[in-house]
């Protein structure tokens, strides 16, 4: 898999849902595929774009993996694991296809990960479930991503979960649109290259 190194903005954040997100920093799944996080810097700053980390969160997780290299390249991989794993289980789900136990074990043990960095808080009267203060901020986006991608994946919204068809892309994303019509990870992008394309064929 090819490393880029991306300037992310909020315009590559189009997936709904961060676990969606998540393997979204991979493009051109199925053909030539491009790692857009291939280092720790990169992840965290797509991490801070998504929203999964706040600015602090982020500036700490990066004085943590600048202390301690080598445990920010094991979250890192456990991270595109993940990722990977997520890949196979949502593109499973959408065809509905029997899904592989290898990734159902990836996310089973993110799942007992996350179980173990939670703690039951009350606050203003209410019962919330939380991770748990001193869990490392680098540790943070992986569990915070496994979240979101058991409460998708709980109830998996298949008629709504979708890929962009365009060759160099495979995006996911979750169509809102209240017709379901949305066809296009973004449309500025991926369906105005594949109109242009389009346009060129049949001119020629």
């Amino acid at each position: 898999m090819k490393p880029v190194h991306r300037n992310w903005g909020a315009r590559d954040i189009v997936g709904g849902n961060s676990a969606l997100d998540l393997v979204n920093t991979v493009s051109g799944w199925k053909s030539d595929p491009e790692d857009w996080v291939p280092d720790i810097a990169d992840f965290l700053v797509w991490a801070r774009t998504s929203g999964v980390l706040g600015e602090r969160e982020r500036d700490a997780a990066a004085r943590y993996a600048k202390e301690s290299p080598a445990a920010a390249e094991r979250v890192l991989a456990s991270v595109k694991e993940l990722r990977f794993a997520l890949w196979n289980l949502v593109t499973a789900l959408q065809h509905h296809r029997p899904v592989a136990p290898i990734d159902l074990s990836v996310l089973d043990e993110w799942r007992r990960r996350l179980a173990l960095s939670e703690e039951v808080i009350v606050r203003r009267s209410t019962i919330h479930v939380e991770i748990k203060p001193d869990i490392s901020p680098l540790e943070l986006p992986g569990l915070r991503l496994a979240a979101a991608a058991l409460s998708l994946l709980r109830s998996f919204p298949a008629a709504r979960v979708k890929t962009c068809p365009a060759h160099d892309c495979g995006w996911k994303f979750v169509d809102q649109s209240k017709n379901r019509s949305r066809r296009w990870c973004d449309m500025a992008v991926c369906g105005n290259l594949a109109k242009t394309r389009q346009y060129r064929a049949r001119t020629r």
